[in-house]
């Protein structure tokens, strides 16, 4: 194999891949990404056998062929050259010579033989949507998947994508982000896709559409899921058992409702929380006659409280949350303004964004449940 590509569009499609790549080295041959010469492109692919990324650039190949080397010592090899021209060929049997202007390297690799076959898309249903539309999606819901619960399927969040909507629901148990957004066009697709899609495959799509937009094909073959993004594929499977029924977890009855500007609400928040248990980062709001409270004790540290000046002349109420799911929901929220709807001190908090009539429409729902905390 022999080619000559640039530097920057090298480093670009390198920069796609690392994410995917095996870090515990635990099978040396995912630690690699996988190189193939072919016509005028060259491929880029990677995989930890739950999720792959394929991508190519455009070079002038003299000599067809393919081989493995380290994904990280290559990016760190490619990363340190300067803008120009890069000479990559296989030198020897598992060798690779890269030169560029008067650098020189020589590593080692393996044969692409050693590298698992990655999974391609068949004649499935495709329904296609907006890259950087499903990416806010994704951002709205991510943080609220879990990693450590023994029920797989929240360790992912459940995509239903329809006709007219397309909809993210995610839980750890502990809260639940759920984001529904109004399609455009029809997504192409005649039935209903539903499927629960793993954390890391999320957060590699999020990444890639930072640097690739346009249309998202969406397809599903068995118990692997794929997007099409541009020159990149992105595939992984998908989590098995069922997502709890999350509408059930929505709260219909917190009469008690206040609009706080996102802003001051995050860093009364932010200014409380240092003095809440570390551990727990409980916080109790308390909800009167024109103001919200914001307390927190630590028998270790001390206690803190500030007032947020509030809309509101209904019932008391107070409630303990966790002032970090708190402040995940108001980083990713847009609007200048959030609600937050309660009931009592036993039942799940609803926030919701504020947005002027039209932009709702187009923004579709936004909804975050927080479970409440013994303070």
């Amino acid at each position: 194999m022999e080619f000559v590509a640039k530097q920057s569009a090298f480093l670009r499609e390198l920069n796609l891949v690392q994410g995917v790549v095996e870090k515990k080295n635990t099978v040396p041959i995912l630690a690699n990404v996988l190189l193939s010469a072919e016509s005028d492109r060259i491929g880029v692919m990677a995989t930890d056998l739950d999720v792959s990324v394929r991508s190519s650039l455009a070079a002038s190949v003299t000599k067809e062929g393919a081989l493995t080397v380290s994904a990280r010592k290559l990016h760190e090899i490619i990363r340190s050259l300067p803008d120009s021209e890069v000479h990559f060929k296989t030198d020897g049997e598992n060798w690779a010579a890269i030169a560029c202007e008067r650098s020189q390297f020589r590593i080692m690799g393996l044969p692409k033989d050693d590298f698992p076959t990655l999974p391609v898309p068949g004649k499935a249903e495709k329904f296609t949507f907006g890259v950087q539309q499903f990416r806010e999606m994704v951002q709205k819901v991510i943080f609220a998947v879990t990693e450590e619960d023994a029920r797989f399927a929240l360790n992912g969040a459940l995509m239903i994508l329809g006709q007219e909507t397309a909809t993210l629901v995610a839980s750890d148990g502990h809260r639940l982000a759920y984001v529904r957004r109004p399609l455009p066009a029809p997504p192409g697709g005649k039935g209903e896709l539903r499927v629960v899609i793993p954390q890391k495959a999320l957060g590699e799509i999020c990444r890639i559409a930072e640097v690739i937009g346009g249309e998202l094909v969406l397809s599903r073959e068995e118990n692997q899921i794929f997007f099409a993004m541009g020159r990149c594929m992105l595939s992984s499977k998908v989590l098995e058992g069922q997502f709890p029924n999350y509408e059930k977890v929505l709260p219909a009855n917190n009469d008690k409702v206040v609009e706080l500007g996102r802003v001051g609400f995050a860093d009364a928040l932010r200014r409380v929380s240092l003095l809440a248990n570390e551990r727990s980062r409980a916080v109790k709001v308390s909800l009167g006659n024109g103001s919200l409270e914001i307390s927190a004790s630590n028998p270790e540290m001390g206690e803190a409280r500030e007032a947020i000046s509030a809309e509101y002349a209904g019932q008391e109420v107070e409630i303990g949350f966790n002032a970090k799911y708190l402040l995940d929901f108001l980083g990713a929220v847009e609007s200048e303004n959030v609600t937050l709807e309660l009931k009592d001190e036993a039942t799940q908090g609803l926030l919701k964004p504020v947005h002027p009539k039209e932009a709702g429409e187009q923004k579709g729902e936004y909804k975050y449940v927080l479970m409440p905390m013994r303070v």
